[in-house]
């Protein structure tokens, strides 16, 4: 093999290590797990105000918005979404509006959070981390759980997931390679009202503010699906309520 040919190959094999290397979460120190749930409730609310506190409520049926916040593609808006795919080592920004980034600012408050990336995949697609979680399933020490959204009432730092785009799934804790999700995370819970916090919610970090069933549980007011319960210690205090 000529030396020009050996120095391409070489070339060519940095090249797809450094490639390899580009989505892997950086590694960052341990963090006690006392702290991460309160952790990812407050990056929760602190992304929220950065977006201008977007928040979504519901009058007769009828979605309402106020205040209506900073959106995926302004100027506030757009780097912020792009710190959240990088987390999932991929380098849109909010200007690509044709990519729901929800499951990648999911994946960033869990790394941010110090959440392990091994506990919680950062992924792109919720449907990657749940089902890793789901693998899980009977493990008395995993940090999180799948639960089922007929009868699991949903608590601070759990996810409430609901499939998208016409998708479906076999069970709760049975999800398709691929299947098409969202998933907010639980930031209060009265009993009667549940708000909860995710991305790309019309166009935004939003908090949506709905009212729960006479039995604590979720209302079919989207195709929920699941609940990821968070099994990390409570976070004292937690996030306020509007």
């Amino acid at each position: 093999m000529s030396a020009r040919w050996r120095r391409l190959g070489l070339v060519a094999l940095l090249g797809s290590v450094l490639a390899a290397c580009a989505v892997q979460p950086p590694a960052r120190p341990p963090v006690d797990p006392a702290l991460v749930k309160g952790n990812i409730l407050r990056l929760a609310d602190a992304e929220w105000n950065a977006f201008g506190g977007q928040t979504i409520s519901y009058e007769n049926g009828r979605e309402r918005i106020d205040p209506v916040g900073v959106w995926e593609d302004e100027r506030r808006g757009s780097p912020r979404v792009g710190q959240y795919w990088r987390t999932v080592g991929e380098e849109w920004s909010g200007y690509d509006c044709d990519k729901p980034w929800s499951a990648a600012f999911i994946s960033w408050l869990m790394l941010e959070a110090g959440v392990p990336p091994q506990l919680f995949p950062p992924s792109g697609l919720h449907a990657d981390y749940l089902r890793a979680i789901a693998d899980t399933e009977g493990d008395p020490d995993a940090r999180f759980a799948l639960r089922d959204v007929a009868s699991y009432r949903p608590r601070p730092g759990d996810l409430i997931c609901a499939t998208r785009a016409g998708a479906s799934i076999p069970a709760y804790n049975r999800i398709p390679d691929g299947t098409t999700m969202h998933c907010d995370l639980v930031v209060f819970n009265d009993g009667v009202t549940l708000e909860s916090i995710g991305g790309n919610v019309r166009n935004s970090v939003s908090k949506t503010v709905r009212q729960l069933g006479p039995d604590g549980l979720l209302q079919r007011d989207r195709p929920w699906v699941l609940v990821v319960e968070d099994r990390y210690p409570d976070a004292v205090p937690t996030v306020a309520s509007r």
